[in-house]
């Protein structure tokens, strides 16, 4: 879960450096849309850290269940939220999904990271 934590706090740096920036350069309401997206890979990647991690699996067996099931619903929270965002930024949509892109590399950087989760 430790990881995890990082890797939303980082997301959330990316958001708001990312946010200023559409800010300062396009305007207000693009700096809000990025916010948003940046939001949303947050918002993804705490949910499926929760739902996988919640319940503690007896067996391995239990362990990639919880993880699939956390992945495909986090999936569909993905859709609904992206949903969201089309309804809402429509007009400036290309902020959300640039923010949200810059948000994955995280990801990978986490593979990397001597973390002890235990």
């Amino acid at each position: 879960m430790k990881t995890a934590k990082r890797i939303a706090l980082l997301q959330m740096s990316i958001a708001l450096v990312a946010a200023v920036f559409w800010a300062v350069f396009a305007d207000a309401r693009s700096g809000l849309a990025a916010l948003v997206g940046g939001s949303i890979a947050v918002t993804l990647t705490i949910y499926a850290a929760v739902k996988t991690f919640a319940a503690p699996a007896a067996d391995a067996g239990r362990a990639v269940t919880n993880f699939y099931r956390a992945e495909v619903r986090k999936l569909i929270l993905a859709a609904v939220l992206f949903a969201a965002a089309v309804r809402f930024f429509g007009d400036v949509f290309a902020p959300v999904i640039v923010t949200f892109a810059l948000t994955l590399p995280v990801y990978w950087f986490a593979l990397l990271w001597d973390t002890n989760d235990g």
